[in-house]
């Protein structure tokens, strides 16, 4: 058999074992659970409209970070408050709808990807955007580590 067909055939084979093991090895990771790293969002709008800001704070572990957009982030639960405070108390009442998640992650770490809107006190659409958190397990439950979010309007024009 000819060398180039030899090695043909050996990269065959290795692409179908390395695809084997990618199959393997997806089957056996532990993906979190989706719905309970979804309710950490889906919590986080629900105390967002009741106007709890220090509950929100509560989401975050200890060692959290904010990562906003055109800002530098901001670390502890502590400091994240405080920003919430300055930023989104002066726009409350409010709301915020979370959709099109996309979930990933296993063990003691999940992503969450959504997009969301944020609606004024008439209703009205005041923010279109997406969020990308970092949750870890603790004590059994998923809190927020990360968190990072940017608007959809383009620079240099209003919502």
């Amino acid at each position: 058999m000819p060398l180039s067909k030899l090695l043909t055939r050996a990269a065959g084979v290795s692409a179908a074992l390395a695809l084997i093991g990618a199959g393997a090895s997806a089957a056996t990771a532990h993906p979190p659970d989706e719905a309970a790293v979804k309710a950490v969002t889906e919590t986080w709008g629900a105390t967002f409209a009741r106007g709890d800001l220090a509950e929100i704070s509560k989401l975050y572990t200890e060692d959290a970070k904010l990562l906003p957009p055109n800002e530098a982030p901001v670390s502890g639960r502590t400091a994240i408050l405080a920003y919430f405070e300055k930023n989104l108390r002066p726009v409350m009442p409010a709301s915020i709808r979370f959709t099109s998640y996309e979930i990933y992650g296993g063990g003691g770490a999940a992503t969450s990807v959504s997009r969301m809107e944020m609606y004024d006190a008439k209703g009205r659409v005041v923010e279109r955007g997406k969020q990308t958190i970092v949750l870890l397990r603790q004590d059994g439950r998923w809190k927020i580590h990360r968190d990072m979010w940017s608007d959809d309007t383009p620079p240099g024009r209003a919502n």
